[in-house]
């Protein structure tokens, strides 16, 4: 009777061990699907504004505030770099194992120009991200 009952503790230590690992797989699984759809998005959003996500594309005057002459561009212009560093933000939390910071290193730099610009130091964006993300926009300002 004791060697039964050592099996079945046995059995339900090694059943509670699994368990937990299938649900750390399942989380980390989610966490990457989430991370991911979120980058679609914004791959979605630079198709759409191609002059957005390569500003070389159009012309950006920061003293007039307009893109290509025009100031409801320039608007949307910022609102796209919004969306690119909000998400490259969330997919680095979602998913601080993976190399989502070289993605964002890569992205960002299209963007250094105006994050270098006084205009953009002026409007204390920084304190709205993570660390991480704040250290990659410096890098930005800096190069």
């Amino acid at each position: 009777m004791g060697a039964w009952i050592a099996f079945l503790e046995g059995f339900a230590s090694a059943g509670a061990l699994i368990a937990a690992i299938l649900t750390t797989l399942m989380v980390t699984g989610n966490r990457t699907h989430y991370a991911v759809m979120h980058y679609l998005g914004l791959c979605d959003a630079a198709m759409r504004e191609p002059r957005f996500s390569n500003p070389e594309l159009g012309k950006i005057d920061l003293r007039e505030r307009t893109f290509n002459g025009e100031k409801a561009q320039f608007e949307r212009y910022e609102w796209y770099v919004a969306r690119l560093v909000y998400t490259l933000d969330a997919v680095m939390r979602l998913t601080p194992w993976q190399q989502w910071g070289a993605v964002a290193k890569t992205q960002l730099a299209n963007h250094s120009h105006y994050f270098a610009s006084d205009y953009y130091a002026r409007q204390n964006y920084l304190t709205h991200y993570s660390p991480r993300m704040r250290r990659l926009i410096r890098q930005q300002r800096a190069a």
